[in-house]
């Protein structure tokens, strides 16, 4: 899950094959085919290639290293969030900063902002942008799915857009919650964003079945409804999904907002922290 030291993940051959076999899925096979390929890659694919081909598809992608992109500010579901639950002031954490959007749309309004991000591309990419942009918030780098390590207590904390649903397994998000709870003060606020499913979906049910059958053959951690790739590996929640993992990071859900409301949608969820969390 995390790696020794700040290196650009290498492609395994998994990985490489993947792309191939991803590229090509949609015109060759059906959408119950596709149902069990994407299961049957979830099944075969390890952590490690899953970091490989997030890392490859966000180096590749030159909207998020763009001035364009970054300098465009919060979204409008951000900005009613930031509004409604954060305070006017004080510190926050960004994790998945990527190229800086949020770090420089907070700081612009006078919060002491540090922003953490896995991918060294993009925290390359953070770095020289906010200096041009005359901003004085940085962005780390910090291994995927954690947390920053010191004593620093703050104000509120912002899980980059769509972050937490790339971090597989129910275990690994919720140690990643419990985490950031011991950086945040008592009664701030946490945004999450993610992508949502409806509670009975055929495709993600084949997706589960079929991958849990190879994981269970190569004695690895089970697929969970809701995991899917896009092509890269995203996890799809429910309501309830995000209110169970919050409370047991001791969150108490304060805002849950779909933005649409089909099989997949987009939404995001607010929570307050409301004790210390146990690390166990």
């Amino acid at each position: 899950m995390m790696r020794e030291s700040p290196q650009k993940a290498k492609r395994s051959f998994k990985s490489r094959l993947y792309f191939i076999g991803f590229k090509i899925r949609f015109r060759l096979i059906s959408r119950k085919q596709s149902a069990r390929w994407t299961g049957f890659c979830i099944g075969l694919l390890d952590h490690r290639d899953f970091h490989a081909i997030d890392d490859a598809l966000y180096e590749e992608s030159a909207i998020y290293r763009s001035d364009e992109h970054n300098g465009r500010g919060l979204f409008d579901w951000e900005e009613k969030c930031l509004s409604g639950y954060f305070p006017s002031t004080g510190s926050l954490l960004v994790i998945g900063a990527g190229g800086g959007r949020e770090v420089l749309a907070l700081a612009k309004r006078g919060y002491d902002v540090e922003g953490y991000e896995c991918n060294l591309a993009l925290v390359e990419f953070a770095n020289e942008f906010l200096v041009r942009q005359g901003c004085k918030g940085t962005v780390s780098f910090l291994d995927r799915d954690c947390a920053p390590i010191g004593q620093n207590s703050y104000d509120g904390a912002i899980v980059g857009w769509s972050a937490y649903m790339l971090i597989p397994g129910r275990q690994r998000r919720i140690a990643f919650l419990r985490a950031l709870n011991g950086q945040l003060k008592e009664g701030s606020p946490l945004l999450l964003s993610f992508f949502t499913r409806a509670p009975n979906v055929p495709y993600l049910s084949e997706v589960r079945d079929k991958g849990a059958r190879i994981r269970r053959l190569r004695h690895k951690e089970l697929v969970e409804l809701g995991d899917d790739l896009g092509p890269n590996y995203i996890h799809r929640f429910t309501r309830e999904e995000i209110e169970r993992e919050l409370a047991e990071a001791e969150f108490s859900l304060a805002f849950y907002g779909p933005q649409g409301a089909g099989y997949y949608d987009s939404g995001h969820a607010v929570g307050i922290k409301r004790g210390t969390a146990s690390t166990k």
